[in-house]
């Protein structure tokens, strides 16, 4: 019987891994496809981008493994029984639930999985995120390089042909800003981009330089000569360990938001979905011998679509108040488990013989 079970878990796990790398392959291409978009990421150097790029994979995993596991489940196990192999199995006197036990114990496996993803991983990748994106926001000298476009506020660009550690950091500046709804141009000798002050103030001098204030069709353009011209921009407080994806799980638990209990619920609840999710994936995949196995392929994708579709909607309703906090996000599993029941006493899935 080991051999049995080996060789059930190598046809699934397989399928499983090829799938999950194929979706996180297409996620991750989508991913910097909406960071390429962000004005904001111009700001950080490569291994940022990067960290980030794998921060977004990180708290994709709770619903991606799920997902090709399940896949893989249906698949595999209709095909499987279409073929009738295992029926030989079921002739000799081995049960359909003996057969399926090594898959349950994959599932339990790929459930702790999730667990750990969604009460540790989720955390520090939202984590992770929030303190990028805030140092693409916070521009300083230290990410800056030379002749190279940055954004320092908002309508704000700034280019150095050189950038040092000394001061004045920035050599022969070029800038554009708006001021008043006109667009500026600057042009400088040097600059002195300083760090964020204790009340979260940035200080920008330009040296030795000339500002372009250009006019509308009906004003002038207007040239100023200045020795020093200085610009402040307010950057706001960091709140990444407030923001409830980034929060601690344990810290989760003992809030009385609405939003955070919301948060908390769905990371208990997201290993016990895909428990059941993977279970009623071994139910669905029981097929009669020579029977066509798109019906099942296609119960399963409106299985999948309603059940992490209904998870999350009931998320957002207690988080608007539209559920109450109990039972809140466990009515999803809830339904999933009297759906799983329901299916187990299904002669057709389950493969018993109707009294």
């Amino acid at each position: 019987m080991f051999t049995l079970d080996r060789y059930i878990i190598r046809q699934v796990l397989f399928p499983t891994v090829l799938g999950l790398a194929l979706l996180l392959l297409l996620f991750t291409a989508f991913s910097s496809v909406q960071l390429l978009r962000s004005a904001a990421l111009g700001n950080l150097p490569p291994s940022d981008v990067l960290a980030l790029l794998l921060a977004n994979d990180l708290s994709a995993l709770e619903i991606l493994l799920p997902s090709a596991f399940f896949a893989a489940l249906v698949m595999v196990m209709s095909l499987w029984h279409r073929e009738g192999e295992p029926y030989a199995l079921y002739a000799g006197g081995v049960s359909p639930n003996r057969v399926s036990r090594p898959l349950q114990i994959l599932a339990v496996l790929v459930a702790i999985c999730v667990a750990l993803l969604s009460i540790y991983g989720r955390p520090y990748s939202y984590t992770l995120r929030y303190e990028i994106s805030e140092r693409g926001s916070n521009l300083s000298s230290e990410q800056m390089e030379s002749r190279r476009f940055y954004k320092w506020d908002e309508g704000f660009v700034i280019q150095a042909s050189e950038v040092s550690r000394q001061t004045p950091n920035l050599t022969d500046v070029f800038a554009q800003a708006q001021e008043y709804g006109r667009p500026v141009v600057l042009r400088a000798r040097a600059a002195q981009l300083d760090e964020t002050d204790e009340n979260r103030m940035q200080k920008l001098t330009f040296i030795d330089g000339v500002s372009h204030q250009i006019g509308s069709a009906s004003r002038k353009d207007r040239v100023t000569r200045f020795d020093r011209l200085v610009y402040f921009a307010h950057r706001p407080a960091s709140d990444a360990m407030t923001k409830r994806r980034a929060m601690s799980t344990a810290r989760l638990a003992q809030s009385e938001r609405r939003k955070d209990a919301a948060e908390f619920q769905w990371r208990v609840c997201m290993p016990i979905i895909s428990l059941l999710v993977a279970l009623m994936g071994i139910e669905l995949g029981r097929l009669r011998p020579r029977q066509s196995p798109y019906p099942r392929f296609g119960m399963a994708l409106i299985l999948y679509a309603l059940v992490f579709n209904l998870s999350s909607l009931i998320k957002s309703s207690v988080e608007n108040g539209h559920i109450p906090m109990v039972p809140g996000v466990y009515s999803a599993v809830g339904v999933l488990v009297l759906a799983y029941l329901v299916m187990r006493r299904s002669p057709s899935l389950s493969l018993k013989v109707p009294p």
